[in-house]
């Protein structure tokens, strides 16, 4: 008996060995489908968010959209965890106007203290004007509660960044004015 007992036993285990594979469980499985690369995720984001883009040429092609009226420009990567979102060319200042352009900077360097977004400005020599733009740079993966949302208050930081270059520049001239 022992030895049938030992031969079941080896032949079992021997069954129980072909049957055994490395299976992913369901969740696993799951979880890799819904793992999108970063830039798929944004577009699919944009689009639940309710705004229409438009994509750049290339691979990585820069996606340019509206939101609130105004347009941004974000460069995405599904191999990259972040997202670079652009607001370029939202005010000017006359190149040559040495007060407004004074009080331009100044507000710049207040906004960047009290903002998540990061404003800076560039010399259009051509134009003469001086062009506002805004910048930030993001963790966007899909283990983010709420993206939708996460992004919604992202794009309105840079709305917080116009109101405030706008106020610092008014108080300015009210202070140079004496009103």
């Amino acid at each position: 008996r022992d030895s049938e007992t030992a031969h079941t036993h080896a032949a079992l285990n021997d069954q129980a060995k072909e049957e055994v594979k490395p299976v992913k469980s369901n969740m696993e499985e799951n979880a890799m489908e819904e793992k999108k690369g970063t830039r798929d995720l944004f577009l699919e984001t944009l689009t639940k968010i309710g705004c229409q883009y438009e994509i750049g040429d290339g691979e990585d092609g820069d996606i340019n959209f509206g939101y609130q009226g105004e347009y941004f420009v974000v460069r995405a990567s599904n191999k990259a965890r972040y997202i670079q979102i652009y607001d370029t060319h939202w005010a000017h200042v006359e190149l040559y106007d040495i007060d407004e352009f004074a009080r331009l900077k100044k507000a710049i360097n207040e906004s960047n203290l009290r903002n998540s977004v990061t404003t800076v400005y560039t010399i259009d020599e051509a134009g003469s004007n001086v062009d506002v733009h805004c910048k930030s740079v993001i963790l966007f993966i899909p283990e983010i509660p709420d993206i939708a949302n996460y992004l919604r208050i992202e794009l309105n930081e840079y709305f917080r960044a116009h109101e405030t270059i706008n106020m610092e520049m008014a108080k300015q001239r009210e202070r140079e004015t004496g009103g």
